[in-house]
């Protein structure tokens, strides 16, 4: 489109070549081929007050390895029977993809309906920036200490 406009403003009336067709938007084919499982290696758990501290293990997460890790975190929830609060300990963590924090903002959701949220801690520079930019830092509190991060998400519970 771009071309076109650019020779008609220049006066050039010739045709343009024809563009290679746009791939359909979506995903890559094959990679959401198999529904999210549980894969307890991608987390380490631990619980404080009614807060669950998922410490992601991975130095990436992006597509299905970020629906894989809500699940875990799911399951371990209800494994558990306690807590409703989840707290992502990003301190692995170095590279994660839109997927990632879409599945983020889902998890989010999902524990909303049960009185609960999701707080992000120890994440990069790189990381914490990207929270800032698409500002998911109003909605999932990024925190540089865990003791923080709880008091946050319990505070909130409570109000």
């Amino acid at each position: 489109m771009f071309d076109k406009l650019m020779r008609l403003f220049s006066g050039d009336q010739t045709p343009a070549k024809k563009a290679a067709p746009r791939p359909a938007p979506g995903p890559t084919p094959g990679a959401f081929e198999q529904a999210p499982r549980v894969r307890p290696e991608m987390a380490s758990f631990d619980l404080i007050e009614t807060a669950l501290i998922a410490t992601i293990i991975d130095d990436h997460l992006w597509g299905p390895d970020a629906a894989d890790l809500v699940e875990t975190v799911l399951d371990e929830l209800e494994q558990r029977g306690e807590g409703v609060h989840v707290i992502l300990d990003l301190q692995n963590v170095e590279l994660m993809d839109s997927t990632a924090l879409g599945m983020m903002v889902f998890l989010n959701n999902r524990l909303g309906m049960l009185g609960g949220r999701v707080a992000v801690v120890n994440a990069s520079c790189g990381l914490e920036e990207m929270f800032k930019l698409t500002q998911l830092d109003r909605m999932l509190p990024v925190c540089r200490d865990v003791m923080k991060a709880v008091t946050i998400v319990t505070r909130t519970n409570a109000a």
